[in-house]
């Protein structure tokens, strides 16, 4: 078995050290940024995903609550599926700066987060509309 050398940390004057007395104690120097977020333009695109998927759950309830349960389920991905082709056209449209070799950030970026709020969404304002379903008593 070989040992391989230790690497050498920055070599650190003992405290005791007598030229050491006069020099201050290094300062981390403060970034100008600290405390500041910079808004990344993909955090925008994300948030702007979860908002539309939200809308896009709304409105799948709201306007398959008029019509017969078959086609409820169509309707619901058929908005869902506009919707995210919307949001890549605003993403576009934004002109995020990345670089060519990752173009399919601007559909991935928030997919996830789109689909599970328009479900969440979808489910939601679903029973909201139709409270009347979960109270029907059991013999």
């Amino acid at each position: 078995m070989t040992r391989h050398p230790k690497k050498k940390e920055k070599e650190k004057p003992a405290p005791n050290n007598p030229n050491t007395k006069d020099v201050p104690p290094e300062v981390p120097q403060s970034n100008k940024t600290e405390g500041v977020k910079i808004k990344n333009p993909l955090d925008k695109l994300f948030w702007l995903r979860v908002g539309m998927g939200i809308l896009a759950g709304a409105l799948s309830a709201e306007l398959g609550y008029s019509i017969e349960e078959t086609s409820r389920l169509f309707l619901g991905f058929g908005i869902a599926i506009i919707l995210f082709i919307v949001s890549y056209g605003i993403a576009k449209a934004m002109r995020i700066p990345i670089p060519s070799s990752d173009k399919k950030k601007l559909i991935m970026t928030g997919i996830g987060s789109y689909f599970f709020m328009f479900i969440f969404s979808w489910i939601l304002v679903n029973t909201i509309i139709h409270p009347e379903v979960g109270l029907q008593v059991i013999r």
